[in-house]
């Protein structure tokens, strides 16, 4: 190599080489020559240590015992030349290098080294990995890459995570931030992952039973999302029934705690009503609890559906057209954009819920609510362009308190729908949060801070016709 072309690459050349006056030692007893200038010049750890008049002052040798020379090799390559290479930083130092990093209080450092693991095609099994190593002394660093991974099971799945790479700990930790955000994986989802977590801590065998026999979470997605569902029951062969037997019992102790941090309530009724294996993995207390809170909902929404959810004819846009025959659905005939609302608001702390079928599509077809306190509304203008209303667009958009051309790249969410998609409304009055759903897929929150009282809305043109549905048992 060339000296003289870069500062950084240049001294990289002495790590390790002539002219070193310290050595710095692993866990595993290998030793990696550095100079006192560059690490004190660098580190403020470092230079604390060999100017303070401790013992690493005098010593020729400083040797860390929570690290090994890998990762303390990654942390020197850094103070060197300001970069890590694939030479030092590696899979299998990662989860060490950074904690390493941490120790040494080199931000910049940190942040190479969580882009390098965004980078991988594995990157969540690797941040799990670190989560359970570290899950009973979480730091800033720590909680950071939790963090990321906490983003990327609201992206995609938990599933994704490979069982044996959580621990305990770790799964608690991550239940216990899933259950105080609102997150788009399904109470159903989580629900099997932590059976199949704890078969897998007892045994193969346990884990490849209930793999086989536990239904998927596409199946119970198919409940959630199709209304024409009057049946659904699990059959155990009776060869099922004898290993069912086996582990139920171990099932159950070993998942309590982990099921604790879930709302089970929230999982389809048809799971547990009719269900007995999938009761047998469930705390007796706790499925009382399930029953009772389901059958409450069950009975304050039936007695409110036949008005809640009914569009309101004296508050809508002059060319809304509500159905004769059924007062869920509304049709526009404006060339211009108008807006409709239901009786009665929603309130309280309920997670409510219900859905908006696009039985004709018009140019941008709007889902959302919308709020009259305190608000002399138009109902022959759009929505979005209001403070009192929050919608979901067709183009795949969000929108609030804005022109329909603003901030076209910012307010991207969800995907697009068409006409016969249903989209679903996730009305969260505890945490005052709205998300939406397309055909089933969850997406993010969209609204957040709402007000206290809000009612279902749409927003159409002619030839726009709408269908509300109220979504039972759904979260």
């Amino acid at each position: 190599m060339l000296l003289g072309t870069s500062l950084s690459d240049d001294i990289g050349t002495i790590l390790n080489g002539p002219f070193s006056d310290l050595k710095i030692k692993g866990n595993d007893g290998n030793e990696i020559k550095v100079h006192k200038n560059i690490l004190m010049a660098r580190s403020e750890v470092f230079k604390s240590m060999l100017l303070s008049g401790m013992k690493e002052t005098t010593q020729e040798v400083i040797e860390f015992q929570k690290f090994s020379s890998k990762a303390l090799l990654v942390i020197v390559e850094f103070l060197y030349t300001g970069y890590v290479t694939d030479k030092t930083l590696t899979i299998e130092t990662v989860t060490e290098a950074l904690i390493c990093a941490d120790y040494f209080l080199l931000e910049s450092l940190i942040f190479q080294i969580i882009e390098f693991i965004e980078e991988k095609e594995d990157s969540m099994n690797i941040k799990a990995k670190f989560l359970s190593q570290h899950s009973k002394s979480l730091d800033s660093t720590n909680l950071r890459l939790c963090d990321e991974l906490f983003d990327d099971i609201n992206t995609v799945s938990l599933k994704l995570i490979d069982y044996h790479n959580l621990n305990e700990n770790a799964l608690e930790f991550l239940l216990e931030k899933i259950k105080s955000k609102n997150v788009t994986t399904s109470e159903y989802d989580l629900f099997h992952y932590v059976i199949l977590w704890t078969a897998r801590e007892i045994s193969e065998e346990a884990f490849l039973f209930y793999e086989s026999y536990l239904p998927s979470p596409e199946v119970i997605k198919n409940l959630e999302t199709n209304p024409n569902v009057q049946e659904w029951k699990l059959n155990l062969s009776f060869h099922a029934q004898k290993n069912h037997a086996k582990y139920r019992t171990e099932i159950m102790t070993k998942s309590l705690g982990l099921l604790n941090s879930l709302d089970l309530e929230r999982i389809h009724p048809y799971v547990f009503s009719n269900n007995e294996p999938l009761c047998d993995l469930v705390d007796p207390k706790t499925l009382i609890f399930i029953y009772r809170k389901q059958a409450l909902l069950a009975g304050k929404y039936f007695s409110i559906l036949q008005t809640n959810f009914q569009w309101d004819v004296y508050c809508c846009g002059r060319r809304m057209l509500i159905d004769i025959q059924s007062p869920f659905v509304v049709t526009s005939q404006s060339n211009a954009f108008e807006w409709i609302k239901t009786k009665i608001p929603i309130s309280g702390q309920d997670l409510v819920e219900w859905d908006i079928i696009v039985e004709k599509l018009c140019d941008c077809f709007w889902v959302g609510i919308c709020t009259s306190d305190g608000y002399n509304v138009d109902y022959n203008t759009w929505l979005g362009k209001h403070a009192y209303g929050w919608v979901f667009g067709s183009k795949g958009v969000t929108r609030h308190n804005s022109k329909i051309e603003k901030d076209k790249d910012k307010s991207k969410y969800g995907q697009k729908f068409k006409e016969n998609d249903r989209i679903t409304v996730h009305l969260d009055m505890k945490k005052r949060t709205c998300s939406f759903s397309v055909n089933g897929t969850n997406y993010p929150v969209a609204f957040r801070n709402l007000p206290n009282r809000v009612y279902p809305a749409v927003s159409l043109k002619a030839p726009g016709k709408a269908r509300i549905d109220y979504s039972f048992g759904r979260r």
